[in-house]
């Protein structure tokens, strides 16, 4: 049995609980693709950001379509088991959802992590820069609760 952890650009860290959920040792990746990046409205600046925040942990970067990245990984390892780190970004619930399709034995856990602010509302996906302005303001704030 073979554990894998697909990372995305929400969760960049190795303190994530997916990487505890997962078996000790598991192979991490994250999956470049233009494609998906494109789709989930990422820029320039933001791509910079997750690539050298990459350089700096543990893993593979893959390039090419992720559902497809990801169906071969788990076809030519004998990945039993797949850990994601949840995301409110319903472009990435897609490649998901073609994973799923795709991989039907797979066990894929989708694993939740603390938010480090707690929104009054669902978050605007479609610009970081939205979502800091509202998040800045209660991100310092003890346990970056909104009061």
């Amino acid at each position: 049995m073979a554990d894998l952890v697909w990372l995305h650009e929400d969760a960049l860290r190795r303190t994530h609980p997916v990487f505890s959920a997962a078996a000790s040792g598991a192979r991490a990746v994250f999956v470049w693709d233009n494609s998906y990046l494109d789709a989930a409205l990422i820029g320039l600046k933001r791509r910079m950001f997750i690539y050298e925040t990459l350089a700096g942990l543990d893993m593979d970067i893959l390039a090419g379509t992720a559902d497809k990245v990801i169906a071969t990984l788990v076809a030519e390892a004998h990945v039993t088991r797949l850990f994601v780190p949840a995301t409110p970004n319903p472009a990435f619930h897609a490649l998901l959802s073609s994973v799923r399709s795709n991989c039907p034995d797979l066990e894929i856990s989708v694993i939740e992590d603390t938010s480090f602010v707690a929104l009054g509302e669902p978050p605007d996906l479609k610009r970081f820069f939205r979502y800091w302005n509202k998040a800045k303001k209660h991100a310092m704030r003890h346990g970056g609760v909104l009061a």
